[in-house]
């Protein structure tokens, strides 16, 4: 079949979908050519395909035209994703589209965490928003049709991943439908089939490469891309950092370079708020420069970007490419610049780019983290107040821990006080029933104790610490004086003067539940 031929098909195919998502564009996509009809055919699916590829469109319209065809009702779509921001973004990118097939779609997480009155069918949501979900609200998943699980490489092998893993068997005890459908989507995928197995049985792999050249630089200071970008024309940049007090002392000394031109900087210690304003103006201005972690790594939209700055070495060669396909969207041609400091970075990051360029990511060997299991029996527990029979529990976690650690782990959290155990079932102690109501079993990303800083002129949040600060410090690119700190916010007023980035709590690499586990299995 041509291609001509194979689009006419999708479109005949896609009678009432067609028309909201694909005519602004024109015409179709490489991956959506290959992955709507399979999702139109009821297969499970995993997307592996470049960013801006038009990978959340080949997922959802085709859901959409199956919700109106095979008359779904109720919640029928379910959207994880791992950021609040990607939620947001990809809110804005599909409500339009579904609302104009009188499809009703909501978000659900931290910043929003209720539901509407009317249950939407299509929900966006993230894995500690779905735990809540579940344990406070299981009837909602009774119609149940299909699962996303969005930008998968940034949850898979780690505790969220962990969890998310869990709670899709959850889920599916839940829906009515038996077993709904599951889409996997990323840009950078390693192996696949590796990681589709660990969330669900079956399914067919869609991976267009396509990949985009990637032009390179090495300099010896991220101040040097100004210069690189004057010299090219380049007017839009986007540098990523790996810490967020390099974010806030990079973009402070880009600022004086690019004035009269914005820089901005963007991390998770921002307040939604700050971070949203910053994402606006990066898409509408046509010069500008936004320093961020990996809080930009994911598709949200801020426009074309001319220039990726790798300001630190990228974590990974699968985050390198995360980066810089952030970049030049309009071009099958990808500029950055790396800075290095010596000859030993320069060779790390050269083989980090040709891998890139040769699309062989190195695959990571997956050992999934134990403390989970111990959230997950709180949760589970919480959900069932009528007691659990140990055989449930053991069903429950075996994707993590074998049965001889699961005893372990009743045992000692019996100990603790955590759960009881009574006439052949284990139940919730009062203590851990308390701390569900309280919504503090959810999330396995470990806390710290954080400060909200208040602009007391304004009376505007403008993020938060969690740390160390001193009494002058950098945040959103602006110097603070503190003025009071108490009750855990940070009164603070615009400062004029040099002042230092605060040291930013960094989050471990364990979960949040690691404590609670017995000594013996704290690896």
């Amino acid at each position: 079949m041509t291609d001509v031929a194979q689009i006419m098909a999708i479109r005949n195919r896609l009678k009432r979908a067609w028309s909201p998502f694909f005519t602004r564009f024109g015409r179709l996509t490489p991956v959506q050519v290959e992955t709507i009809p399979r999702i139109l055919d009821g297969a499970n699916i995993v997307v592996a395909s470049p960013t801006a590829s038009g990978k959340t469109e080949a997922v959802v319209a085709p859901l959409a035209e199956r919700f109106i065809l095979d008359q779904w009702e109720g919640l029928a779509v379910l959207y994880v994703v791992p950021t609040r921001a990607l939620a947001n973004d990809t809110f804005a990118r599909i409500e339009g589209p579904l609302r104009d097939m009188n499809i009703m779609t909501a978000l659900k997480h931290g910043d929003k965490p209720l539901l509407p009155k009317v249950l939407p069918n299509f929900l966006i949501t993230t894995p500690e928003s779905l735990d809540s979900l579940i344990c406070r609200k299981p009837q909602v998943f009774a119609k149940l049709h299909a699962v996303i699980l969005d930008e998968i490489h940034l949850l898979d092998n780690t505790y969220r991943g962990d969890q998310l893993r869990i709670l899709l068997w959850r889920l599916r005890d839940l829906a009515l439908c038996g077993n709904f459908s599951t889409y996997l989507m990323s840009a950078t995928l390693s192996d696949p089939h590796q990681i589709a197995r660990r969330y669900i049985n079956e399914f067919e792999i869609v991976t267009v490469p396509g990949r985009r050249e990637i032009d390179h630089h090495f300099i010896d200071s991220y101040k040097e891309s100004y210069q690189l970008a004057r010299t090219q024309g380049w007017n839009k940049l986007l540098c990523f950092c790996n810490l967020r007090e390099s974010v806030e002392a990079v973009a402070n000394d880009l600022a004086q370079l690019w004035h009269p031109y914005p820089v901005f900087a963007h991390h998770g210690s921002l307040s939604r708020q700050v971070r949203e304003e910053v994402e606006k103006a990066m898409k509408e201005k046509g010069v500008g420069v936004c320093v961020a972690t990996s809080t930009l790594e994911v598709g949200i939209d801020i426009g074309d970007i001319d220039l990726i700055v790798l300001v630190d070495p990228p974590w990974s060669v699968s985050s390198l490419m995360q980066r810089i396909g952030r970049g030049n969207r309009r071009e099958g041609l990808i500029h950055t610049a790396a800075v290095v400091t010596s000859s030993e970075e320069r060779s790390i990051i050269e083989a980090m780019f040709e891998t890139a360029i040769s699309g062989k990511l190195p695959v990571e060997s997956y050992k999934p983290d134990i403390s989970v299991a111990v959230q997950q029996i709180f949760s589970y527990l919480y959900q069932h107040t009528e007691g659990v029979p140990e055989t449930e529990l053991v069903r429950l976690v075996s994707p993590l821990c074998l049965e001889e650690d699961l005893g372990l782990i009743l045992k000692y959290l019996r100990k603790c006080g955590w759960i009881e155990w009574r006439a052949g079932f284990w139940f919730a102690s009062a203590r851990l029933m308390d701390m569900g109501e309280e919504g503090r079993i959810h999330s396995n990303i470990p806390d710290s104790q954080s400060y909200k800083v208040v602009d007391v002129n304004s009376g505007r949040e403008i993020g938060t610490i969690a740390g160390t600060f001193d009494e002058i410090f950098i945040l959103a690119r602006t110097a603070w004086q503190v003025i009071s700190v108490g009750n855990n916010v940070i009164r603070a007023q615009h400062f004029k003067g040099k002042a230092s980035a605060p040291l930013f709590q960094r989050h471990r690499n364990i979960g949040a539940f690691y404590s609670l586990l017995p000594l013996e299995l704290r690896g």
